[in-house]
């Protein structure tokens, strides 16, 4: 009975070392260098420098609904970069951003307020909840995976 309770006494530990061991640990930096990162990818959508952005997502839920979809990446930015050139903007806000890393993949979460302006439509303003699964590729942290969805109510604490 004793030799029963000593080992399940150490099957937490056991697990949470083999976890680690098969993880990898995060490097310092590696939270403050995907919010870097996002910042970026923010400011190029608000600023319409659609060069700037990287798009490197290989799968999508897309905040209309529907079902998983794969992404072309240069045609999906020629189709942004022509609907910019036409007059669109877009403002992204993020907010109650968090990142967990965990080894080389990391979990981005938040909420963004968009507001996004067509030269001949009716401007669409909403709250969305985000999120992303990146991974850590040749020392860069990549997106692989986003879901977005609105949010209700549009205007969370």
């Amino acid at each position: 009975m004793a030799g029963g309770i000593l080992v399940r006494k150490w099957q937490i530990p056991a697990s949470i070392f083999a976890f680690l061991i098969l993880c990898g640990e995060t490097e310092a930096g590696d939270k403050e260098d995907i919010l870097s990162r996002l910042d970026d990818l923010y400011s190029a959508w608000n600023t319409g420098d659609i060069d700037a952005l990287q798009f490197t997502y290989h799968a999508i839920y897309p905040v209309e609904g529907g079902l998983l979809e794969t992404l072309d990446p240069e045609k999906w930015k020629a189709w942004i970069k022509g609907n910019v050139a036409a007059g669109l903007t877009i403002n992204i806000q993020p907010f109650h951003q968090k990142v967990e890393v965990y080894g080389n993949t990391a979990v981005y979460t938040c909420y963004e307020t968009v507001n996004i302006n067509p030269p001949n439509a009716d401007p669409v303003n909403d709250t969305r909840r985000i999120t992303a699964v990146l991974v850590k590729q040749k020392g860069e942290w990549n997106g692989v995976h986003l879901h977005a969805s609105y949010l209700k109510p549009i205007n969370p604490e």
